[in-house]
Protein backbone atom coordinates (compact mmCIF):
# COMPACT_ATOMS: atom_id res chain seq x y z
CA UNK A 1 0.00 0.00 0.00
CA UNK A 2 1.78 3.18 -0.90
CA UNK A 3 2.05 6.22 1.31
CA UNK A 4 3.81 8.63 -0.81
CA UNK A 5 3.20 10.46 -4.21
CA UNK A 6 4.58 9.34 -7.95
CA UNK A 7 6.53 11.84 -9.18
CA UNK A 8 7.26 12.62 -13.14
CA UNK A 9 9.84 10.16 -13.40
CA UNK A 10 7.37 7.65 -11.80
CA UNK A 11 9.43 7.12 -8.52
CA UNK A 12 7.45 6.63 -5.48
CA UNK A 13 8.27 9.47 -2.87
CA UNK A 14 7.27 9.20 0.67
CA UNK A 15 5.25 12.01 1.40
CA UNK A 16 6.15 13.98 5.02
CA UNK A 17 4.14 14.11 8.01
CA UNK A 18 3.52 17.47 8.20
CA UNK A 19 1.87 17.77 4.49
CA UNK A 20 -0.34 14.98 5.85
CA UNK A 21 0.92 12.40 4.40
CA UNK A 22 3.15 9.53 6.39
CA UNK A 23 6.65 9.65 5.89
CA UNK A 24 6.71 6.12 4.92
CA UNK A 25 6.95 4.64 0.46
CA UNK A 26 4.90 1.36 2.00
CA UNK A 27 3.70 -0.51 5.23
CA UNK A 28 1.96 -4.03 5.50
CA UNK A 29 -1.92 -5.01 4.97
CA UNK A 30 -3.97 -4.70 8.23
CA UNK A 31 -0.84 -2.86 9.98
CA UNK A 32 -1.72 -0.21 12.82
CA UNK A 33 0.03 3.19 11.91
CA UNK A 34 0.36 5.55 14.86
CA UNK A 35 2.15 9.21 14.99
CA UNK A 36 4.72 9.39 17.62
CA UNK A 37 5.78 12.03 19.70
CA UNK A 38 8.34 12.82 17.13
CA UNK A 39 5.88 13.92 14.01
CA UNK A 40 7.12 10.24 12.61
CA UNK A 41 4.50 7.42 11.44
CA UNK A 42 5.46 4.03 12.98
CA UNK A 43 3.49 0.55 12.69
CA UNK A 44 2.96 -2.52 14.70
CA UNK A 45 2.13 -5.45 12.97
CA UNK A 46 -1.00 -7.46 13.60
CA UNK A 47 -1.55 -9.69 15.91
CA UNK A 48 -3.73 -12.40 17.05
CA UNK A 49 -5.18 -13.35 20.24
CA UNK A 50 -3.50 -9.68 21.75
CA UNK A 51 -4.40 -6.45 23.15
CA UNK A 52 -3.58 -3.31 22.03
CA UNK A 53 -1.42 -1.72 25.46
CA UNK A 54 0.50 1.36 25.95
CA UNK A 55 3.68 1.84 27.89
CA UNK A 56 4.70 4.60 30.10
CA UNK A 57 5.82 6.69 27.06
CA UNK A 58 2.62 6.35 25.49
CA UNK A 59 3.90 4.55 22.94
CA UNK A 60 1.30 1.28 21.52
CA UNK A 61 2.34 -2.26 21.11
CA UNK A 62 0.55 -6.00 21.71
CA UNK A 63 0.25 -7.82 24.46
CA UNK A 64 -0.85 -11.40 24.56
CA UNK A 65 -4.64 -11.88 25.81
CA UNK A 66 -4.93 -13.87 29.19
CA UNK A 67 -8.33 -14.84 29.48
CA UNK A 68 -9.57 -17.02 32.47
CA UNK A 69 -12.13 -19.75 32.24
CA UNK A 70 -15.02 -19.34 34.82
CA UNK A 71 -14.35 -22.08 37.70
CA UNK A 72 -17.22 -23.52 40.56
CA UNK A 73 -16.95 -23.80 44.10
CA UNK A 74 -19.68 -25.67 45.46
CA UNK A 75 -20.75 -26.17 49.46
CA UNK A 76 -23.02 -29.22 50.67
CA UNK A 77 -23.10 -29.12 53.87
CA UNK A 78 -22.26 -27.26 56.60
CA UNK A 79 -21.56 -23.19 57.44
CA UNK A 80 -18.22 -21.46 56.46
CA UNK A 81 -16.36 -18.70 54.90
CA UNK A 82 -16.72 -18.41 50.99
CA UNK A 83 -13.37 -16.54 49.93
CA UNK A 84 -13.85 -14.75 46.20
CA UNK A 85 -10.79 -15.56 44.32
CA UNK A 86 -8.62 -13.07 42.77
CA UNK A 87 -9.61 -11.51 39.52
CA UNK A 88 -13.17 -12.65 39.90
CA UNK A 89 -15.05 -10.32 38.01
CA UNK A 90 -18.81 -11.49 39.03
CA UNK A 91 -20.01 -14.43 40.99
CA UNK A 92 -23.49 -16.20 39.98
CA UNK A 93 -25.23 -18.16 42.31
CA UNK A 94 -27.51 -21.24 42.45
CA UNK A 95 -29.12 -22.36 45.95
CA UNK A 96 -31.53 -24.17 47.77
CA UNK A 97 -32.30 -25.08 51.39
CA UNK A 98 -33.25 -28.39 52.71
CA UNK A 99 -36.32 -30.17 51.73
CA UNK A 100 -38.69 -31.78 54.46
CA UNK A 101 -38.89 -34.80 55.66
CA UNK A 102 -42.09 -37.36 54.29
CA UNK A 103 -44.61 -38.46 57.16
CA UNK A 104 -45.08 -41.85 58.59
CA UNK A 105 -47.64 -44.34 58.31
CA UNK A 106 -50.33 -46.21 60.63
CA UNK A 107 -53.11 -47.42 61.53
CA UNK A 108 -54.00 -44.81 64.40
CA UNK A 109 -53.78 -41.70 62.85
CA UNK A 110 -50.36 -41.83 64.71
CA UNK A 111 -47.74 -41.24 62.24
CA UNK A 112 -45.24 -38.76 62.66
CA UNK A 113 -44.36 -35.89 60.84
CA UNK A 114 -41.42 -34.97 59.02
CA UNK A 115 -38.99 -32.72 60.28
CA UNK A 116 -39.05 -29.36 58.50
CA UNK A 117 -35.86 -28.80 56.21
CA UNK A 118 -33.42 -26.43 57.45
CA UNK A 119 -32.49 -22.73 55.45
CA UNK A 120 -29.62 -21.67 52.97
CA UNK A 121 -28.22 -18.67 53.40
CA UNK A 122 -25.39 -17.02 51.62
CA UNK A 123 -24.00 -13.93 52.78
CA UNK A 124 -25.91 -14.25 56.03
CA UNK A 125 -28.78 -12.25 54.60
CA UNK A 126 -28.08 -11.56 51.43
CA UNK A 127 -29.50 -14.16 49.85
CA UNK A 128 -31.57 -17.04 52.15
CA UNK A 129 -33.93 -20.08 51.16
CA UNK A 130 -35.46 -21.93 53.88
CA UNK A 131 -36.20 -25.05 53.91
CA UNK A 132 -39.83 -27.25 53.24
CA UNK A 133 -41.62 -27.74 56.03
CA UNK A 134 -42.68 -31.66 56.93
CA UNK A 135 -45.78 -33.72 55.77
CA UNK A 136 -48.02 -35.01 58.20
CA UNK A 137 -48.55 -38.88 59.30
CA UNK A 138 -52.36 -37.79 60.55
CA UNK A 139 -55.77 -38.10 58.86
CA UNK A 140 -56.40 -36.25 56.53
CA UNK A 141 -52.42 -36.31 55.87
CA UNK A 142 -51.24 -33.13 54.66
CA UNK A 143 -48.08 -32.42 52.58
CA UNK A 144 -45.71 -30.52 53.46
CA UNK A 145 -45.48 -26.14 52.50
CA UNK A 146 -42.68 -25.21 50.41
CA UNK A 147 -40.02 -22.77 51.58
CA UNK A 148 -39.54 -19.61 50.62
CA UNK A 149 -36.61 -17.57 48.51
CA UNK A 150 -35.48 -13.65 49.12
CA UNK A 151 -32.69 -11.86 47.40
CA UNK A 152 -31.34 -9.32 49.56
CA UNK A 153 -29.63 -5.48 47.97
CA UNK A 154 -26.30 -6.31 46.48
CA UNK A 155 -27.50 -8.97 44.20
CA UNK A 156 -30.38 -9.19 41.22
CA UNK A 157 -31.53 -12.80 40.24
CA UNK A 158 -34.71 -15.36 40.33
CA UNK A 159 -35.95 -16.88 43.46
CA UNK A 160 -38.78 -19.33 43.20
CA UNK A 161 -40.41 -20.71 46.51
CA UNK A 162 -40.71 -24.78 46.94
CA UNK A 163 -43.43 -26.74 45.62
CA UNK A 164 -45.78 -28.32 48.64
CA UNK A 165 -45.51 -31.98 48.94
CA UNK A 166 -48.33 -34.30 48.22
CA UNK A 167 -51.20 -35.60 50.53
CA UNK A 168 -51.41 -39.57 51.84
CA UNK A 169 -54.69 -41.15 52.20
CA UNK A 170 -56.99 -42.01 55.50
CA UNK A 171 -59.23 -44.75 54.46
CA UNK A 172 -61.24 -47.48 56.29
CA UNK A 173 -60.84 -51.31 55.53
CA UNK A 174 -62.65 -51.55 52.16
CA UNK A 175 -59.89 -49.70 50.01
CA UNK A 176 -57.09 -52.21 49.64
CA UNK A 177 -54.45 -49.82 47.75
CA UNK A 178 -53.47 -47.24 49.38
CA UNK A 179 -51.04 -44.34 47.72
CA UNK A 180 -48.86 -42.19 49.94
CA UNK A 181 -48.28 -37.97 49.35
CA UNK A 182 -44.82 -37.62 47.09
CA UNK A 183 -42.32 -34.62 48.17
CA UNK A 184 -42.30 -31.55 46.61
CA UNK A 185 -39.69 -30.98 44.00
CA UNK A 186 -37.78 -28.16 43.49
CA UNK A 187 -35.42 -27.02 40.02
CA UNK A 188 -32.91 -30.28 41.27
CA UNK A 189 -35.76 -32.68 40.92
CA UNK A 190 -35.11 -35.61 43.04
CA UNK A 191 -38.19 -35.42 45.25
CA UNK A 192 -38.69 -39.06 47.14
CA UNK A 193 -42.14 -40.37 44.88
CA UNK A 194 -45.15 -41.62 46.09
CA UNK A 195 -45.35 -45.38 47.26
CA UNK A 196 -48.25 -48.28 47.03
CA UNK A 197 -48.99 -50.59 48.93
CA UNK A 198 -51.57 -53.68 48.49
CA UNK A 199 -51.32 -55.33 51.92
CA UNK A 200 -48.48 -54.35 54.71
CA UNK A 201 -46.34 -51.46 55.04
CA UNK A 202 -43.67 -49.29 53.17
CA UNK A 203 -41.13 -46.94 53.87
CA UNK A 204 -41.18 -43.31 52.40
CA UNK A 205 -38.54 -42.25 49.45
CA UNK A 206 -35.90 -40.39 50.48
CA UNK A 207 -35.18 -36.97 48.45
CA UNK A 208 -32.03 -37.44 46.20
CA UNK A 209 -29.65 -35.96 48.18
CA UNK A 210 -28.90 -32.20 47.85
CA UNK A 211 -31.35 -31.20 45.71
CA UNK A 212 -33.71 -29.47 48.30
CA UNK A 213 -36.63 -31.93 47.55
CA UNK A 214 -39.13 -33.29 50.10
CA UNK A 215 -39.20 -36.87 51.16
CA UNK A 216 -42.06 -39.29 49.89
CA UNK A 217 -44.65 -40.24 52.65
CA UNK A 218 -44.67 -43.99 53.92
CA UNK A 219 -47.33 -46.20 52.80
CA UNK A 220 -49.77 -48.78 54.90
CA UNK A 221 -52.54 -50.78 54.12
CA UNK A 222 -55.14 -52.66 56.01
CA UNK A 223 -55.95 -55.16 52.88
CA UNK A 224 -59.05 -55.05 53.29
CA UNK A 225 -58.64 -55.36 57.20
CA UNK A 226 -58.23 -52.35 59.06
CA UNK A 227 -57.99 -48.80 58.63
CA UNK A 228 -54.95 -47.58 56.53
CA UNK A 229 -53.37 -44.14 57.17
CA UNK A 230 -50.67 -43.48 54.81
CA UNK A 231 -48.29 -40.51 55.35
CA UNK A 232 -47.39 -36.81 53.00
CA UNK A 233 -44.91 -35.78 51.32
CA UNK A 234 -42.52 -32.93 52.47
CA UNK A 235 -41.93 -29.90 51.10
CA UNK A 236 -39.63 -28.85 48.80
CA UNK A 237 -36.94 -25.80 49.82
CA UNK A 238 -37.18 -22.15 48.58
CA UNK A 239 -34.56 -21.62 45.35
CA UNK A 240 -32.26 -18.98 43.64
CA UNK A 241 -30.29 -18.17 40.87
CA UNK A 242 -28.45 -14.65 41.33
CA UNK A 243 -25.32 -12.73 40.43
CA UNK A 244 -23.39 -10.55 42.21
CA UNK A 245 -21.84 -8.01 39.97
CA UNK A 246 -19.21 -6.43 42.63
CA UNK A 247 -18.45 -9.42 45.05
CA UNK A 248 -17.06 -8.55 48.36
CA UNK A 249 -13.89 -10.70 49.44
CA UNK A 250 -15.61 -13.02 51.49
CA UNK A 251 -19.16 -14.14 52.42
CA UNK A 252 -20.78 -16.32 55.27
CA UNK A 253 -22.42 -19.56 54.69
CA UNK A 254 -24.62 -21.89 55.50
CA UNK A 255 -26.08 -24.92 53.89
CA UNK A 256 -29.60 -26.32 55.09
CA UNK A 257 -30.42 -29.49 56.32
CA UNK A 258 -32.38 -32.35 55.48
CA UNK A 259 -35.99 -32.43 57.23
CA UNK A 260 -35.95 -35.98 59.02
CA UNK A 261 -38.32 -38.52 58.31
CA UNK A 262 -41.31 -38.74 60.13
CA UNK A 263 -42.00 -41.69 62.57
CA UNK A 264 -43.56 -44.99 62.12
CA UNK A 265 -47.38 -44.71 63.96
CA UNK A 266 -48.80 -47.92 65.18
CA UNK A 267 -48.33 -51.13 62.84
CA UNK A 268 -46.87 -48.40 59.82
CA UNK A 269 -44.13 -47.38 58.65
CA UNK A 270 -41.39 -44.22 58.72
CA UNK A 271 -41.37 -41.63 56.14
CA UNK A 272 -38.69 -40.98 53.87
CA UNK A 273 -36.13 -38.14 54.74
CA UNK A 274 -36.05 -34.82 52.76
CA UNK A 275 -32.91 -33.82 50.90
CA UNK A 276 -29.89 -31.19 52.19
CA UNK A 277 -29.63 -28.20 50.44
CA UNK A 278 -26.35 -26.70 48.69
CA UNK A 279 -24.58 -23.52 47.56
CA UNK A 280 -22.96 -23.58 43.91
CA UNK A 281 -20.91 -20.38 43.03
CA UNK A 282 -19.70 -19.88 39.30
CA UNK A 283 -16.77 -17.68 39.37
CA UNK A 284 -15.92 -15.19 35.91
CA UNK A 285 -13.14 -13.39 35.70
CA UNK A 286 -13.25 -11.43 32.21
Amino acid sequence: MSQGFINAQNITLPLAVTNGGTGLVSTTINQLLYSSSTNTIAGLATVNSATLTTNSSGVPGWTASSATLPTIQKFTSGSGTYTTPAGVKYIAIQMVGGGGGGGGSSSAFNGGTGGTGGSTTFGSSLLTCTGGAGGTGLNPSVGGAGGTATIGAGATGLNISGQSGNGGMGTGPLIVYNVSGGGGNTPFSGAGTAVTMAAGTSIGKTAVTNTGSGGGGASYSGGGVGNSFTGAGGGAAGYIQAIINTPAATYSYTVGTAGTAGIAGTAGSAGGAGAAGIIIVYEYYN
